[in-house]
């Protein structure tokens, strides 16, 4: 990529770690990821599309994910509203006053919460493969669709036999991976391996982070009935055979954002796959570039 600047900001009593991209004086976005998930999963050539595109890209860790600054979720407990506090501070923190949000899965559900709590830092609103409903602690699945039969035999090998070893959990998420991935890309594993055993000598124990994410979406609110009052114009992002947040509710979702856009991609999965990253780009530069008009 072109050459990008790592800190740690200091954000609503955490720290933070980002990477920027591209020029400060460029429209800013930020990119928001999901559960267990590190800023660096967003792909390199993916935020190079965005920075050629005319865009200041940052990609950050949340709380209790890679570089940034771990939390015991017991003494400290929180929720979705929180880590998009923190986010809201990143952007203080790099003299961002507004910028185009755009998340992923959880950080999807991040994005609203900014746009919710903290709607003037909020040019526009992408969710990619996200949903509004809350999740349900009994079937671990979102109110409105039912766990997927893979994810729950899945869960249930991680509750017979949690992973203990680095090696263990590398593979668990290996298989987490291949379990996700939709048809519109074959699962790599090696690749996938690869990537995986990147972030475990980052960040060190996954399970810390896996935790208390679950936690804190957990113990999120239901923003079906809120995201209705979203200003920002809003695109919506979906595949349509996604097993982790189920297609239903990425429309769900587009559906209850006044003058939202909705673009389903035919086999994506819970992922963001190779083939689909130039069109993802794409509409991404088309919707905030219409903003920016």
């Amino acid at each position: 990529m072109t050459a990008q600047r790592e800190r740690w900001i200091e954000s609503n009593g955490v720290r933070l770690w980002c990477e920027t991209l591209g020029d400060p004086g460029d429209p800013a976005i930020l990119l928001v990821m999901g559960l267990g998930a590190q800023g660096t999963a967003w792909p390199d050539d993916f935020c190079e599309m965005l920075r050629a595109g005319g865009r200041y890209v940052i990609r950050y860790d949340n709380r209790d994910t890679g570089l940034s600054e771990r939390v015991d979720y017991a003494a400290r407990p929180y929720t979705l509203t929180d880590l998009a506090d923190d986010a809201a501070g990143l952007l203080d923190g790099l003299g961002v006053e507004a910028a185009h949000l755009v998340g992923a899965s959880m950080g999807g559900m991040i994005a609203q919460e900014i746009a919710l709590e903290h709607p003037g830092r909020v040019r526009t609103l992408t969710a990619v493969m996200s949903t509004a409903a809350a999740l349900d602690p009994e079937t671990s699945a979102f109110q409105g669709s039912e766990r997927d039969p893979r994810l729950l035999a899945w869960d249930a090998r991680q509750a017979a036999d949690p992973p203990v070893t680095a090696d263990e959990h590398i593979q668990a998420r290996v298989d987490l991976a291949r379990i996700v991935t939709g048809s519109l890309s074959p699962f790599d594993e090696p690749a996938t391996r690869r990537i995986i055993a990147r972030d475990v000598a980052r960040a060190g124990d996954l399970a810390h982070t896996m935790r208390n994410h679950v936690l804190a979406v957990t113990a999120s609110r239901d923003r079906s009935g809120l995201v209705g009052s979203i200003k920002a114009p809003a695109l919506v992002i979906h595949g349509t055979e996604d097993p982790m947040a189920p297609f239903e509710q990425g429309r769900a979702l587009a559906a209850a954002i006044p003058g939202s856009v909705f673009m389903p991609i035919e086999g994506m999965g819970h992922t963001l796959p190779a083939p689909a990253l130039a069109r993802i780009a794409a509409a991404i530069l088309a919707h905030t570039g219409g903003a920016d008009r």
